[in-house]
């Protein structure tokens, strides 16, 4: 009987896949959206929230997508999540959707923003550029945005109680550096959110606002790092929930090194690793496509290897004393590559974006179909729970296939 609901199932699931990407992503990215893929994004948040405000949407969207599985779940400071996978900030960069991506769609860990202090709308478009031959995208937005009051208007009329965790993320966008109070605004941002989010990732890692990736250079990070502490200690959430710093994927070792030692000297609970990259050499090596030389980050599987070394290194140096959170590369359909962030990664969490939104990856099933396969993974390797995981992060392991 269980077989036979199985291969139903599988059916069904594959059906959906076959209408989401033969018509649901071809109507979304269609029309205007072909010269600012920016549009594409724009719409399926629209259709997202279609589907939050209708009870019955959002109920059946929870019942056919989202995988539970009691051996996924995990700790990540104050924080329980139902599994390890999560969405990067980006997508729903002013908190509008972030219940059908984690009750309806799955996602153990949703990170919204990044919210900066002001509303503003970033960079000139078109700002969002589609590789299609490389599966990725280069992105420059420079933080657009709602800014905190309209991102705590949102967010405060989510329920209390929920069945993913909510980071929000927090950032300075150009009007603070304009004026030369970055620091503080990343820590007036960070203070008003507080009482929204389950834990907060402070960005310091985009590269599409003029002065955020100077603030990973080790003494102005000490600067914001110490911004940031001090604004938590004076809040009633001091030590409550935790602080999680972003860093870039271009950092050299020892550079990561230093960074990672301030951010846990000032009280930092985990790391996100990593972020898009501007990296020329990566640049280079990707294949041919017409908007390959655009101005911005890269992301996409091609910053899987790049992404997953930081992350091997951040945990080589830190051990289990400052958590990682690995982004960048990353397939959330995909169980092995997520068994790849979780082992050899040393990451606790691995989460996605570029994979997510692909014309070949992109479904409703996105987090069912990795979290179904890793589940069985890890049963076949004889595992109980996430907590063997601990045994087995920074190591090269094959992947426990049928």
């Amino acid at each position: 009987m269980i077989d036979a609901l199985n291969v139903a199932g599988n059916k069904m699931r594959a059906q959906y896949d076959k209408v989401h990407r033969g018509i649901i992503h071809p109507k979304l990215t269609a029309g205007e959206a072909e010269v600012d893929r920016e549009v594409a994004h724009e719409r399926a948040i629209a259709l997202a929230e279609r589907i939050e405000s209708t009870p019955m949407g959002l109920a059946l969207t929870k019942l056919l997508f989202n995988y539970r599985d009691p051996i996924l779940r995990l700790n990540l400071g104050t924080m329980e999540l139902p599994n390890p996978s999560g969405l990067a900030a980006g997508f729903d960069k002013n908190g509008r959707i972030p219940t059908v991506l984690g009750e309806g769609l799955g996602f153990g860990l949703v990170t919204v923003g990044s919210i900066a202090k002001f509303a503003y709308e970033g960079n000139q478009r078109p700002r969002i550029f589609d590789l299609p031959h490389n599966d990725g995208l280069i992105n420059r937005m420079g933080f657009p945005g709602d800014g905190v009051d309209e991102a705590k208007r949102r967010l405060s009329d989510l329920p209390k109680e929920r069945g993913y965790g909510l980071v929000v993320s927090v950032a300075a966008s150009r009007p603070s550096f304009d004026r030369g109070k970055q620091l503080d605004d990343y820590g007036i941002a960070y203070q008003n959110m507080l009482p929204y989010g389950d834990a907060f990732e402070i960005n310091v890692s985009s590269p599409n606002t003029p002065g955020v990736k100077g603030l990973q250079e080790p003494e102005a990070f000490r600067d914001l790092a110490q911004t940031i502490s001090n604004y938590r200690k004076r809040s009633a959430f001091d030590g409550q929930k935790p602080v999680i710093y972003k860093f870039g994927p271009d950092l050299s070792p020892k550079h990561l090194e230093e960074v990672l030692k301030i951010a846990k000297d000032n009280g930092a609970d985990a790391v996100t690793l990593t972020n898009t990259s501007t990296d020329q050499k990566l640049r280079d090596s990707l294949a041919w496509d017409q908007h390959k030389d655009e101005i911005g980050g890269m992301s996409g599987a091609f910053l899987r290897e790049k992404a997953l070394e930081a992350t091997h290194n951040a945990y080589t140096l830190m051990g289990e004393t400052l958590p990682v959170i690995r982004a960048g590369g990353v397939n959330g359909s995909c169980a092995e590559n997520i068994w790849e962030a979780l082992t050899y990664g040393g990451a606790i969490v691995a989460e996605s974006y570029a994979s997510f939104v692909r014309p070949t990856t992109s479904t409703p099933n996105f987090v069912y179909y990795g979290m179904r396969d890793l589940a069985a993974a890890m049963r076949r390797n004889g595992m109980t729970s996430m907590n063997d995981f601990k045994h087995l992060r920074g190591k090269q392991l094959s992947f426990p296939k049928k």
